[in-house]
C-alpha cells in the first residue's frame, strides 16, 4: 500500500524534488536524469514520485517556470533603472547574456534538446499558457517606458523573436570571435535600440 504523506511531508518532499531536479537537469539534462535519482534524494520510493508530478517532464517544466519567473524579476529590476525605452532595450539585451552566464538551466534550455523532449509529455493547454506569458511581460514593461518623444511600431511578437535570435548568438561565440564578442553585443544592442525606437514626428504648432 502506497505510503501516505502529511501536508508538511508533501511540502518538504516537493521542495527537495524541485531543488534536486534543478541540480540534475542543469548538469545532465532531461534525458540523462532518472526518476530514481530524484526520489533517492527525497528519500521516497520511485512510485511515490507520481504523487507529486505526472512525469519528470512536468517537474522540469515547473522548475523552468520558477527559473523564468526569477529571471523576469531580475530583468524588470534592470528595466526600472532605465530612463527610456531605448535604454531599456540596450540593457535587456546585455542582461540576457548575464543570465546565461549565471543560470545553467536557462542556458541549457536554449542549447539542448531538453525543451523539445519536455513538451512531448506536457498537456497542450499548459504549454500554451506558458508560451503566451513568456517574454511578453518584460516586453510590456519596455513598451510602458516609452517617453513622449519615443515610438515603437514593431509588433511585440517580432521584438520577442528578435530578442530570442540575439540570445542564441551566445552559443556561437567561437564563430563570432570570443575576444570580440562583448564588443559585438554592445554594438548590436545600440543598433537594435536605435532601430526599434523611433522619434515621434513633431506636430505642427506643438510646443513640445
Amino acid at each position: 500500500m502506497p505510503k501516505k504523506f502529511t501536508l508538511k511531508e508533501k511540502e518538504i518532499i516537493r521542495n527537495i524534488l524541485i531543488e534536486k531536479g534543478r541540480e540534475l537537469f542543469s548538469n545532465y539534462g532531461l534525458k540523462k536524469t532518472s526518476i530514481t535519482e530524484l526520489t533517492n534524494a527525497a528519500g521516497i520510493a520511485q512510485g511515490s514520485f507520481y504523487n507529486f508530478f505526472d512525469s519528470k517532464e512536468e517537474l522540469y517544466f515547473e522548475i523552468l517556470e520558477l527559473e523564468e519567473s526569477n529571471s523576469e524579476q531580475f530583468l524588470e529590476e534592470i528595466l526600472k533603472s532605465s530612463p527610456s525605452a531605448k535604454e531599456a532595450i540596450r540593457k535587456i539585451i546585455k542582461a540576457t547574456f548575464t543570465l546565461f552566464e549565471t543560470n545553467p538551466l536557462i542556458r541549457r534550455i536554449y542549447d539542448s534538446t531538453d525543451y523539445e523532449l519536455m513538451i512531448r509529455k506536457l498537456p497542450p493547454e499548459k504549454l500554451e499558457n506558458h508560451q503566451i506569458g513568456d517574454t511578453f511581460r518584460v516586453l510590456n514593461t519596455i513598451m510602458s517606458m516609452q517617453q513622449k518623444n519615443e515610438l515603437i511600431n514593431t509588433q511585440p511578437e517580432v521584438i520577442a523573436g528578435l530578442l530570442r535570435a540575439i540570445a542564441i548568438s551566445y552559443f556561437h561565440q567561437n564563430e563570432i570571435g570570443t575576444e570580440i564578442f562583448p564588443e559585438v553585443i554592445d554594438l548590436l544592442a545600440d543598433i537594435v535600440a536605435e532601430g526599434l525606437v523611433k522619434e515621434k514626428p513633431k506636430i505642427a504648432g506643438s510646443g513640445d
